[in-house]
């Protein structure tokens, strides 16, 4: 079974779980405090994926570690995981709760792309636009792509909105090469 399937499954138990306690942001949270946690301390990480590592050890490591900072559904979760074996899926676990919170909140996941720093009015106006063309709320991510050359790329979900010089260069780009082959 590929691992992001596993990783689907686990999130949607532990997203029904936190359903039913009214606690999914706060599991957000918390997986997203301990992925990070992960990602950012080399010694952690390693000690998680050495081979040798037993299970007892490593949920004691959890347990010290986050047991004061994340909701006891979360630890419980991992401590499952780990049990199972599985701890190495957590941040596909992770991955795949924020998209069911994302779906269940009707929120949609956007990247802007700009040229150039954007000031919080040009970003709201962004996802207000946004918002009002999808119907649903915007969790944005904001980048600075100085490759756009002036103007503004926002991708969600299957969808492309390029502003950009460079979006508007290629558009002319892909017209004069299917106007000269269908010339020929």
């Amino acid at each position: 079974m590929s691992e992001m399937r596993v990783a689907k499954r686990y999130a949607k138990a532990l997203f029904n779980t936190a359903q039913a306690q009214t606690i999914v942001p706060a599991v957000s949270e918390d997986l997203a405090l301990v992925t990070e946690a992960i990602r950012n301390n080399q010694g952690f990480r390693e000690f998680l994926t050495k081979p040798q590592t037993e299970s007892a050890d490593k949920v004691t490591i959890f347990e010290r570690s986050f047991g004061d900072k994340i909701n006891v559904t979360t630890l419980t979760f991992i401590k499952l995981l780990i049990k199972k074996g599985r701890d190495e899926e957590l941040t596909g676990v992770k991955l795949a709760y924020d998209e069911l919170r994302r779906q269940s909140e009707r929120v949609v996941k956007a990247t802007v792309e700009s040229s150039a720093e954007l000031d919080q009015k040009q970003r709201d106006a962004i996802v207000a636009k946004i918002e009002k063309e999808t119907g649903n709320k915007l969790e944005s991510e904001f980048i600075v792509n100085p490759d756009l050359i002036m103007g503004v790329k926002v991708t969600y979900g299957d969808y492309v909105l390029d502003g950009s010089i460079r979006g508007q260069l290629n558009r002319m780009r892909e017209a004069l090469v299917y106007d000269l082959l269908k010339q020929a």
